[in-house]
């Protein structure tokens, strides 16, 4: 991987916008103030994030992580672009893969945090296969000295608690960061919970569900131990138990 593997490059050398929106997407793309994140090449189309510096500078809170899907056509000669801000690369990704891109593509290309476990894991990988379950209405971007970024998208299947709260954290001195979803019954409440954060978050329906089968799971190993253990050694040490593996995320 070269330093000129970073930047932004769209390969559109000898083609022309297809049409008036591809046009003004790349008129107003200006490359220069993109760092590449990850990139993922299908044959004439490309399905890239990249984090956009100039942000910062822009009206506050400005979505400053940018996925593009282009797709080139030489045959013609015409390339057609699309490009959407979000406030996280999971959100990002997301929006590629349900533009075609394969789920588990959008590798990283520069150094970046990592999850700090695995619920974060699995919570980002939840967002990017929700197809269009998730409508993101509201959010708070990581920007400059900021450790804590935020979406809130209404969860179309779920009745009950529609409202869902992702909660990112960075850990600088760790180089690692956090995402947790939370679920409520309605906008307004998402919102005094983010203000007010008097009690933990509240816990999406489905990982509730997963913690009460962890539990059971646990309790049913210890049962099942029970036979081995008392012909063991009772100073044995424990057997270590492998950290899961993790994949990377953005600036």
């Amino acid at each position: 991987m070269t330093t000129t593997d970073f930047y932004l490059d769209f390969q559109l050398d000898d083609l022309e916008p297809a049409d008036d929106h591809a046009a003004e997407v790349y008129d107003r793309t200006w490359v220069d103030d993109f760092t590449l994140i990850s990139r993922q090449d299908v044959g004439e189309r490309s399905f890239i994030v990249a984090f956009d510096a100039a942000a910062t500078w822009d009206i506050p809170n400005t979505a400053n992580i940018v996925s593009f899907d282009v797709v080139r056509d030489s045959s013609q000669s015409r390339f057609s672009m699309h490009r959407a801000g979000h406030a996280t690369v999971a959100f990002a990704q997301r929006w590629l893969v349900n533009r075609g891109c394969p789920p588990d593509a959008l590798a990283p290309v520069i150094d970046v945090p990592t999850p700090a476990d695995e619920l974060t894991v699995r919570v980002e990988d939840r967002i990017r296969r929700s197809g269009t379950r998730l409508e993101v209405v509201d959010y708070q971007v990581i920007d400059g000295g900021d450790v804590e970024g935020w979406s809130i998208a209404v969860d179309r299947q779920d009745k009950e608690l529609p409202v869902r709260l992702f909660l990112e954290s960075v850990q600088p001195d760790q180089f690692t960061y956090t995402v947790r979803e939370g679920a409520f019954a309605d906008h307004a409440a998402a919102e005094d919970w983010l203000e007010k954060r008097s009690t933990p978050l509240p816990k999406a329906p489905e990982y509730r569900l997963d913690a009460e089968a962890l539990r059971t799971s646990a309790a049913l190993s210890r049962t099942t131990a029970l036979p081995v253990a008392a012909s063991t050694t009772a100073n044995a040490p424990a057997t270590p138990v492998n950290s899961p593996q993790t994949f990377g995320r953005s600036l």
